[in-house]
């Protein structure tokens, strides 16, 4: 439920196939009031059956009472590439919280790759993240996240994550974490870098290191690290795009 201290911004992207030309893709940005810091879409390039798109922010993001929601619809037979200019750093909300919600419908024989920046909760941060994607069959799902507990030097703050990625055939991926200064120790071991990358729907390659198998063919690769880069997924990641069938 929004309070009345929350700012709210919607952001929806929808993506289909066309007969003729460039796919239709259409955005649109609502704002709960003139304050809220959003992510605005910027179309980079699109051909007969596909779009490459930017999220953009405009605002700080993300501070106390931001609530961001991202929808994003690819038709049956459409494919989108998402794509991040830089990270997002959730900053000290003094006693407040933000949420950071996604929602994911691909459509038959849809392809989605979204490239993810690092997500970083600084000290004294309170954020809520939830993705949830629904796959239909002959549908492909990339997907490339980093999570940062704290800046450099710093305590981390509170992040509670949740992941629901359904397919027809049922769950892919179901995970509930919560994560803060007190259970970071015991669940990452001392790490505060976690590198995530999933794909659905697609043969995987042949990156065994890091790896979990799923329900359905699909595979997570995840890697921890102290820094940035002792957690890095990057060949794994550039596979699993060209895997998807990303550009």
């Amino acid at each position: 439920m929004l309070t009345s201290t929350e700012r709210t911004a919607r952001t929806r992207i929808r993506v289909s196939p066309a007969d003729t030309g460039r796919c239709l893709v259409r955005s649109t940005v609502t704002l709960s009031d003139p304050t809220a810091s959003s992510l605005r879409p910027v179309l980079v390039d699109h051909d007969l059956t596909g779009a490459r798109i930017s999220l953009v922010p405009e605002g700080a993001l993300l501070l106390a009472g931001d609530r961001v929601e991202v929808d994003i619809a690819v038709d049956a037979g459409a494919r989108l590439d998402v794509v991040e200019p830089g990270g997002t750093v959730a900053f000290d909300m003094r006693g407040g919280r933000a949420r950071w919600d996604v929602r994911i419908t691909l459509g038959r024989g849809a392809v989605l790759t979204w490239a993810g920046e690092p997500f970083v909760v600084a000290a004294g941060a309170a954020v809520q993240r939830s993705t949830q994607a629904r796959i239909r069959d002959g549908a492909v799902l990339a997907l490339r996240e980093s999570l940062v507990l704290g800046r450099h030097g710093e305590e981390p703050g509170r992040v509670h994550q949740t992941t629901e990625v359904l397919s027809a055939s049922g769950p892919v991926l179901v995970e509930d974490l919560t994560i803060d200064a007190l259970t970071a120790r015991a669940l990452l071991g001392g790490h505060r870098v976690m590198s995530s990358v999933l794909l659905v729907g697609a043969p995987p390659p042949e990156h065994a290191e890091h790896r979990y198998d799923l329900e359905g063919g699909a595979v997570l690769w995840r890697r921890l690290g102290v820094q940035a880069h002792e957690a890095d997924l990057g060949p794994v990641w550039q596979a699993a795009r060209r895997a998807a069938g990303g550009v």
